[in-house]
């Protein structure tokens, strides 16, 4: 099963946001709090790769460093697109590497 299924349990959370990481897929989704018309509801954002998660964690951070106050949840979720990057990261080199080495 997919940790995508049940966020509650595989996600790892920042402050108000959660993001879930599937190294078999290569993907991610973050989930994040958004104000809405009437009130505050979650938005969940996929992302398919790490090109893709790079490019938002670029774009993340400077929206925290620019308008935190325009976007207060960026910082958040600039530290869940690095955290998911690192995840798969590490999950890809030690898929591709030959059988004996390590990542030592």
């Amino acid at each position: 099963m997919s940790p995508h299924a049940n966020p509650e349990t595989h996600g790892v959370q920042f402050g108000r946001v959660v993001v879930t990481v599937d190294a078999a897929l290569g993907d991610c989704i973050v989930i994040a709090p958004q104000p809405g018309p009437i009130c505050i509801s979650p938005k969940r954002m996929r992302l398919n790769s790490l090109d893709e998660i790079r490019g938002a964690y670029r774009h993340q951070s400077r929206l925290a460093a620019r308008v935190p106050d325009q976007y207060p949840h960026a910082k958040d979720i600039a530290a869940a697109l690095a955290f998911a990057g690192k995840t798969l990261s590490a999950a890809q080199g030690a898929k591709h590497q030959p059988k004996g080495q390590s990542n030592a």
